[in-house]
């Protein structure tokens, strides 16, 4: 996180996974407490997510990131080919962003084909 300078207007988050489904040991820097931090993303206008798979640490760092950019407009939200097969976690998407209403959000499946536009549910 200490990385994303406050001028930043875009962000691509490129979420990948390992093949090995390896436990982290105690104390590993992945499980800090990220969650509860503020950042501050002033500039921050577009968010762009590839491969968002719908696991909790990841609508945890999408609403992070609602509650610090101020000024966001537009998050695109790029499925991966688990999420696309149904629709809980688009519908859990457009759940958050609900509360932003001013945030225009375009949700993709893995296909490249468009999901909807704040209102997932549409295929």
């Amino acid at each position: 996180m200490n990385r994303i300078r406050t001028a930043t207007r875009r962000l691509k988050v490129v979420l990948q996974r390992s093949a090995l489904k390896e436990v982290c040991t105690p104390y590993c820097p992945c499980e800090s407490n990220w969650r509860s931090q503020t950042i501050s993303l002033d500039a921050l206008e577009e968010v762009e997510f590839n491969g968002f798979d719908g696991a909790d640490h990841e609508f945890d760092l999408l609403k992070l990131i609602l509650g610090c950019a101020p000024t966001l407009k537009r998050m695109i939200v790029k499925l991966s080919d688990e999420t696309s097969a149904s629709n809980d976690g688009c519908a859990k998407i457009v759940n958050i962003l609900k509360t932003c209403s001013s945030v225009e959000c375009d949700v993709y499946h893995s296909s490249g084909l468009m999901h909807g536009s704040q209102n997932c549910p549409s295929t």
